[in-house]
């Protein structure tokens, strides 16, 4: 991993405090990096089921996800977002595809005291910041 990655991380992570978990994963599925504290290598499969799939209008796609043993329901799924919550309170999901539409993502875990919308748009940005480094 560059460090010039790392410190996109460190900065994500200080600028937005609801999100409590970060990993990225490149355009060719694979895990490149992700804090000690979330560990997706046993769920990318699924990530990259839900990133990889072109949806038509109309259509919903995967309306869950379970990572490390959570299920999210997923609330929106669009070529910009990918939201999950969990109905029992144990956190939310951001999943922002890299570039729009693209097939690599920033994949954070937001704060469960949190709504995923406040983490939403930094979320967004840190992903643009990603584009030519994943």
């Amino acid at each position: 991993m560059s460090a010039e990655i790392e410190t996109i991380i460190d900065d994500l992570l200080s600028e937005e405090q609801n999100i409590f978990g970060v990993a990225i994963i490149n355009k060719s599925g694979m895990l490149i990096t992700q804090t000690e504290n979330w560990d997706l290598s046993n769920d990318l499969g699924t990530i990259n089921e839900l990133l990889g799939a072109k949806l038509e209008l109309g259509q919903r796609g995967m309306s869950s996800l379970t990572i490390q043993g959570i299920k999210y329901m997923m609330v929106e799924n669009t070529e910009e977002r990918k939201i999950g919550t969990n109905i029992t309170g144990k956190g939310h999901l951001i999943i922002a595809p890299i570039p729009i539409g693209g097939t690599g993502a920033l994949v954070c875990y937001i704060n469960p005291q949190a709504g995923p919308r406040d983490a939403l748009f930094t979320v967004q940005s840190y992903a643009l910041k990603l584009v030519d480094m994943v």
